[in-house]
């Protein structure tokens, strides 16, 4: 006879009870947990992936970065960071990007390449023949040149007196040597970019005057002289045997006089004077004063 139908049941519901604690469902059950949560991760993974494949993202700004650190920031973000160009710009050290294409804020795709123009570490070298016309230039015009087209500096470091126009360029040296003047033209030699040339330019011949010729003048009469030159008395170098100096003589002067040398109104003359007239001085030379 068989057994009522609740202990049957009873039966099936303890085989139930003790499959589903049993160490073999378990392991199974938390095996399959494992994988599921794993398999969901990974297509919320793909699926974002997916998703912003092609997605573009805003360029940072590299310019005045250095070339090495930018690369390499460029490379985290999966750029590629090129040097396109590079020139040599003066008082700036070498490696450092100064333009980029695309500009910093513009959205690009990840991979894209960024060019950029960075510094040399060295000056370029510019061929002399191809400065500008120098001598006998105003000296601003041959300035600005020098400093626009090829970043030169220059400053004015002496005027002459010159029978043409002031202010023009007479002589051009680089680091004491001549390279111009009326008769020295530019050779084949090289300047690097951003030297400094040093320029002497015409001052006009009538704000100057001839060196007057002081010696075997009483010292009355050489500042006679002096003043009448637009020119100034500098230092007296008294003998000591002078008691009476508007009646001593002049026997040394500095700059003597000679032939195309003048002097700038105002400057100075310097002489030496003795208390009685030099032997060498001729018959007809000044009056000793009394």
């Amino acid at each position: 006879m068989s057994a009522p139908l609740s202990d049957r049941l009873k039966r099936i519901a303890r085989s139930l009870v003790h499959f589903l604690t049993s160490a073999l469902f378990l392991n199974n059950l938390i095996a399959l947990a494992g994988t599921s949560a794993f398999l969901l991760l990974f297509v919320m993974w793909w699926l974002r992936c997916y998703t912003h494949h092609g997605e573009k993202i805003p360029v940072d700004n590299y310019v005045n970065a250095e070339f090495v650190e930018a690369q390499k920031d460029a490379r985290r973000k999966e750029f590629e960071l090129v040097a396109e160009d590079s020139v040599f710009m003066v008082g700036r050290p070498g490696g450092m990007i100064i333009t980029q294409n695309p500009e910093a804020g513009f959205a690009v795709k990840e991979g894209r390449r960024i060019y950029v123009t960075i510094t040399k570490w060295q000056a370029d070298l510019i061929p002399l023949n191809s400065l500008p016309p120098m001598y006998g230039q105003e000296v601003g015009g041959v300035q600005r040149a020098l400093k626009q087209r090829f970043a030169l500096e220059s400053q004015v470091v002496r005027e002459v007196f010159d029978e043409g126009p002031p202010g023009m360029v007479l002589m051009v040296l680089f680091e004491g040597d001549t390279l111009v003047d009326a008769k020295r033209k530019l050779g084949k030699g090289t300047i690097a970019k951003g030297s400094r040339l040093d320029l002497v330019i015409s001052k006009d011949i009538s704000e100057s005057s001839p060196v007057p010729d002081l010696v075997c003048q009483t010292l009355s009469q050489a500042e006679f002289l002096v003043k009448a030159a637009r020119l100034e008395l500098g230092a007296i170098h008294l003998d000591d045997n002078v008691t009476n100096r508007a009646s001593s003589w002049v026997y040394r002067q500095d700059p003597v006089p000679s032939r195309g040398l003048v002097l700038a109104k105002g400057d100075s003359i310097q002489v030496w004077v003795t208390r009685a007239r030099p032997y060498s001085c001729p018959d007809d030379a000044g009056t000793e004063l009394e």
